[in-house]
């Protein structure tokens, strides 16, 4: 009969923490910390959360005269790196009782439950908006469709008008443009002042009446014969 040896099994490690070492950093105070990141449920495994790396971290030497955090990591088990926190072995002043502990965190829950989402409302659409969006959703894409034919043609008369005012460029040697549009209505009020002078090409005019059958034109404020007015832009010449 053969006979096994036993396999050694290994003794299981104590979980608390046995270094000596004290953080010189300032002492957490529980009493500045908000309740829910406290949790002293089991005295004998209280947690809280780190103030620098916002994790829950351990409290060790409950039973001993120093309370201090165990030393940990910044980032998370087995998916950051290593970092060593600087709060590692930080002490932990209980300067609040669990008693006190507990009635802060009911305390902070019932304030939180009391609390009601404000709900946002939408800008109200103004009265023609309304009707325009009611008017859409009655009439229908092949409504829509029409109305928007009908504008496109609407449109594209307006564009053909547009362009055939001006004709022609303004010449590079030619007067300024007139920024005076009362001028053809003062020039009907005046009365007939007497012979007109070309000022391009020195024609004459014996009277205003004559002028204007003859086509003449006033461009920059300044008479031109029907010749030489229609060396310039249609949108210059103001007529008599």
């Amino acid at each position: 009969m053969s006979i096994t040896a036993a396999v050694p099994t290994a003794k299981e490690r104590p979980r608390r923490t046995r270094t000596k070492r004290v953080s010189t950093l300032s002492a957490i105070k529980l009493s500045q910390l908000l309740p829910s990141h406290i949790d002293l449920r089991d005295p004998l495994k209280a947690v809280l959360v780190c103030e620098d790396c916002e994790t829950w971290v351990p409290i060790t030497g409950m039973l001993s005269r120093v309370q201090k955090l165990v030393p940990h990591h910044t980032g998370e088990a087995h998916g950051a790196a290593a970092l060593h926190c600087r709060s590692s072995n930080r002490r932990v002043e209980f300067d609040m009782t669990i008693p006190e502990w507990r009635h802060a965190l009911t305390d902070a829950g019932t304030e939180a439950s009391n609390r009601q989402a404000t709900a946002v409302l939408p800008k109200a659409f103004s009265p023609q908006t309304d009707r325009t969006l009611r008017g859409r959703s009655v009439r229908g894409a092949v409504g829509r469709r029409a109305e928007w034919a009908a504008a496109l043609y609407r449109v594209r008369q307006a564009d053909q008008m547009r362009r055939t005012v001006p004709q022609g460029a303004q010449p590079a040697e030619g007067p300024d443009v007139p920024l005076d549009h009362l001028v053809p209505r003062q020039a009907a009020e005046q009365p007939d002042a007497g012979p007109l002078t070309c000022e391009r090409c020195g024609a004459a005019e014996s009277s205003l009446a004559s002028a204007v059958a003859a086509g003449w034109c006033r461009i920059a404020r300044r008479a031109h014969c029907g010749r030489c007015a229609g060396r310039f832009p249609a949108w210059t010449r103001i007529p008599f």
